[in-house]
């Protein structure tokens, strides 16, 4: 019985831990390419457009700000498997 207990207590330890780890998204950082802005109206705006304590990313874009791209992971160029190109059309190497 302990054994069990044991078992459904390790569950329910991984069960919170994976859904706390999908509400860590890497915080963004924001600014206005006009360059003329303070930190209280970034403030101001973005708590307008905090919606149940999620940032809403297009109402602060309406607002003119831009993320900043650091924030996204940069994209990997896929690169073509070895031999591809090569014409194989006798079947012989």
């Amino acid at each position: 019985m302990a054994a069990v207990n044991r078992l459904v207590a390790a569950a329910l330890a991984l069960g919170v831990l994976l859904t706390g780890c999908q509400s860590l998204e890497p915080e963004r950082q924001w600014y206005k390419p006009s360059g003329d802005y303070s930190a209280a109206e970034f403030e101001r705006d973005s708590k307008a457009c905090t919606k149940d304590r999620v940032l809403d990313a297009q109402c602060l874009e309406q607002r003119g700000w831009v993320s900043l791209s650091g924030d996204r992971a940069p994209k990997v160029k896929e690169t073509a498997p070895a031999g591809a190109g090569m014409n194989l059309k006798s079947g012989r190497y």
